[in-house]
Formats: structure tokens, C-alpha cells, sequence
């Protein structure tokens, strides 16, 4: 029995693959478009202010998770230097945030928030659903980065509105950005599997020709069979006339 038809129908039973990607054209979209720095940056008003965000740089981990890098500038015009700030995310490979981290940079002074972490899906299922835990978390977590990022630029006697809302157009940012952090999953591949042993691959068997049946005499009938080439036939000779 031919079992090749067969074999190559067979599924491998291990799992798919599990990736986290961003899905960077949505999130520009959410920006108002990466229309600025050779499509590199989006800019936008948030509060009164105008801030620029630069496309996020996307470290992917061994086990599929990912870390976020994001750059954020509060653009201040012509004639003033731009502050700058950074936006840091840390995400599992089943899409839960694991870290999330701030700065902002305002004239050679460094403000950081404090290192907020969370315990993945195991704290997202405490929090209630599955689906709703890991989002619940994610913005609890984003309420505790920039509360603390808000709190420390207080106290540095900063009264600028753009710099007074640079952490909440960060949170804007993050806000943004965490809807459109997704996990992938490669589909199930069919793979070729090795022919069990002692099994035979019949070849097609070709059937031989055979030449049709000469047909016999009829019964009572004498079969003659001639050898050679049959004898020709001289052309006959016409009639001489008669002589008077």
C-alpha cells in the first residue's frame, strides 16, 4: 500500500509560535500620522502644547516578549531648546506588561520615575477576567509611572505649560500605544513524516501489451498459410490481328 498521499497530510502536534508585535501604522494613526522627520516622528498638540513622538524602537527578547523604547519631545519653538523625555515598557510574551519607566530631560536635569513592575497574568487574573485583567493592570500601572514622574517634576519649580504637562502628554503616549501591542501566533504547518519501517511503496504495475488474436478458419474449412512473397502475375499479351 502507497501510504506517501498520506504522510504528507499529517500535522506536527507542536504548539505555534508566540510573538508580541507592534502594529506601528495604527499607533502613528492615533498620533495624527508619522509625518515629520522623513516618517520617522509624529507631531500633535496635547494641552495647549506641542509635543513630537519619533517611532518606538523594538528590542524582541529569546522568549518572545518584547521591550519598548520611545522617545518624546516637548517642542518649544524656534528660538528654545526642545525638552525631551523617554518612555520605557517591558511586555511578556503572552502581551502582559511586566515594567514600565519614564523620564523627562529638562535643561541638562534628569527627572526620572520610579521602576514600576507587576507580576504578568498571574496579578491580571487576581484583578478579575483574563481578557480585562491584563488591560486593568496595564493602566493601574501607567496611573503609578507617571503620578510618581508628576510628582518629582513638581518639586523642581517647573512652571512652563509645556513641561507642566509633559508627564500626561507621556501617559497620553502610553495610552496610545498599549492597544496596539498584540501577540501573534504562527499557524500549524504540515510537515513531512518519515515512512514507517517495514512499510513498501508499491510502484505501479504496467500491464504488457498484447498483440490481438489472429482470427482462426471456420470449422470444416482448410487454413492455408502461403511462405514468401506471393508470385507475380505476368501482364498478359494482347492478340496478334489475323494476316489476310
Amino acid at each position: 500500500m502507497n501510504l506517501r498521499p498520506l504522510i504528507f497530510l499529517a500535522l506536527s502536534a507542536v504548539a505555534a509560535h508566540a510573538g508580541v508585535e507592534v502594529d506601528m501604522d495604527e499607533f502613528g494613526k492615533s498620533l495624527g500620522g508619522w509625518k515629520k522627520e522623513d516618517g520617522k516622528a509624529a507631531e500633535y498638540k496635547f494641552s495647549e502644547s506641542d509635543y513630537r513622538t519619533y517611532k518606538p524602537e523594538i528590542t524582541k527578547s529569546p522568549d518572545g516578549g518584547i521591550f519598548i523604547s520611545m522617545r518624546v519631545d516637548h517642542v518649544r519653538g524656534m528660538f528654545s531648546a526642545d525638552d525631551h523625555a523617554s518612555l520605557e515598557m517591558n511586555f511578556a510574551p503572552d502581551g502582559a506588561l511586566l515594567s514600565a519607566q519614564a523620564y523627562i530631560s529638562i535643561q541638562d536635569r534628569r527627572i526620572s520615575s520610579d521602576m514600576f513592575r507587576s507580576a504578568g497574568k498571574s496579578a491580571a487574573n487576581a484583578a478579575g477576567q483574563v481578557v480585562n485583567g491584563l488591560a486593568e493592570k496595564a493602566a493601574k500601572l501607567g496611573s503609578e509611572v507617571f503620578a510618581s514622574l508628576a510628582g518629582k517634576l513638581l518639586r523642581e519649580n517647573v512652571t512652563e505649560p509645556g513641561r507642566v504637562a509633559f508627564p500626561a502628554a507621556l501617559r497620553h503616549n502610553y495610552n496610545m500605544l498599549y492597544p496596539c501591542v498584540q501577540v501573534v501566533k504562527d499557524p500549524l504547518k504540515a510537515l513531512p513524516v518519515e515512512e514507517a519501517v517495514g512499510a513498501v511503496a508499491t510502484a505501479p504495475v504496467k500491464v504488457p501489451q498484447t498483440e490481438p488474436a489472429k482470427k482462426a478458419a471456420p470449422e470444416g474449412m482448410i487454413e492455408v498459410r502461403t511462405f514468401g512473397e506471393a508470385p507475380k502475375e505476368e501482364p498478359k499479351k494482347e492478340a496478334e490481328p489475323a494476316k489476310p
